[in-house]
């Protein structure tokens, strides 16, 4: 039996699903941007800051003064965790407007990497019945959402969104961008808006294939102004009928 896929509108009993997807999706980047912290220059600033602190006002022997080097790692560590959770939960509790899911249909027994195997995907509706529906086991694998955006006129926003690691990212984001421009060209909107960070590789390339430019690049606090994460806002003009059915 062969895998697939549905782009449907969200319904209120994925909501539990959805929170759970959102959640693994924007962990799924403390641990690298934990190891890309590492070794910026303010952590080794702060290192030696604290080593000099605790042999020169504190006394502290200079040989347990190195005990500073996986003391500050750890409050690295640890900072940059909750951050990333304390977003999370945010995304998580946050209710949707107007949301999407992809929501996977995979056999009970299946052996093969999500990236290895080939999803057919359909939209809202697939031609399985019910009693062929119930053969495979049911997964979200991604949520999409947008909102009116609170500092560009006449834009609606790209929020929540989450997709599962090792899904093929462009083969799922590509409807459900193509169905929101449409929701969103008829609710009279100008643009369509994202903003990602510095760790979505894949969706920034799906984003600039798809024919959305960047609007802007700034820096997001993360510990203080020390730490900082590079955000890409990206916009796509809905107004312009010819590369919209160029999608289609």
């Amino acid at each position: 039996m062969q895998p697939f896929i549905v782009v449907r509108n969200y319904r209120e009993d994925d909501e539990l699903k959805c929170q759970e997807l959102v959640r693994d999706y924007i962990m799924s980047f403390s641990n690298k941007s934990f190891f890309v912290f590492c070794f910026r220059e303010i952590t080794f600033q702060f290192i030696v800051i604290t080593w000099a602190v605790f042999f020169i006002f504190l006394g502290v022997p200079l040989l347990f003064c190195a005990l500073t080097v996986p003391g500050c790692i750890f409050f690295l560590f640890t900072s940059t965790y909750f951050s990333f959770y304390a977003k999370a939960v945010e995304l998580m509790r946050t209710k949707p407007s107007q949301s999407l899911v992809a929501e996977c249909y995979e056999p009970f027994i299946f052996r093969c990497s999500p990236k290895e195997a080939s999803y057919q995907i359909f939209i809202e509706n697939c031609p399985y019945d019910e009693t062929y529906k119930n053969k495979f086991r049911r997964r979200i694998v991604a949520a999409i959402s947008v909102k009116n955006h609170h500092a560009v006129y006449n834009a609606a926003w790209i929020y929540r969104f989450a997709i599962a690691q090792d899904y093929p990212h462009q083969k799922i984001m590509e409807p459900m961008i193509k169905i929101l421009a449409k929701n969103c060209v008829s609710g009279g909107y100008a643009s369509l808006e994202a903003t990602i960070s510095e760790w979505q590789e894949s969706e920034r390339d799906f984003y600039d294939d798809f024919g959305f430019v960047t609007r802007q690049i700034y820096h997001k606090k993360i510990v203080g102004s020390s730490l900082s994460v590079m955000k890409t806002q990206l916009t796509y003009s809905l107004r312009n009928d010819e590369a919209l059915h160029k999608q289609n």
